[in-house]
């Protein structure tokens, strides 16, 4: 079992960050007589997935119905619900709309950085 500093310093999530994510259901502990919290070693495993996810731009929110599928168990042992999927395609949607976006304010500065520098080198103002 590992406390809630050894997680920490294994997955590199501060122990802050670990005491947010059980209390939004997303991890799990036992509790020892003196309060303290104690992790399966695969809670580990786990971490590093919850966090990929929200580097990835998913909220808490958006990761407690797929919390199922971040079990270190072998895919073939986990349950895949059309939520699940759903929830994947409506990340894709929205990412694939802010890329979209960013591509459009990264070719108007493009743009106008292109008539700044003509502008310099026919020395306008």
């Amino acid at each position: 079992m590992l406390s809630i500093g050894e997680l920490s310093r294994q997955t590199g999530a501060s122990v802050r960050s670990l005491r947010h994510y059980e209390g939004a259901g997303l991890l799990s502990s036992i509790r020892k007589e003196n309060g303290y919290r104690l992790f399966d070693p695969s809670a580990a495993e786990f971490v590093e997935r919850i966090r990929i996810l929200l580097r990835n731009g998913f909220t808490l929110e958006e990761i407690r119905p797929v919390v199922s599928m971040l079990d270190p168990q072998p895919p073939n042992l986990r349950s895949i619900c059309p939520e699940v999927i759903s929830l994947y395609h409506g990340k894709l949607g929205e990412l694939d709309q802010r890329i979209a976006a960013l591509q459009q304010i990264r070719t108007s500065a493009a743009a106008r950085l292109a008539f700044l520098e003509e502008q310099r080198e026919r020395g306008g103002p």
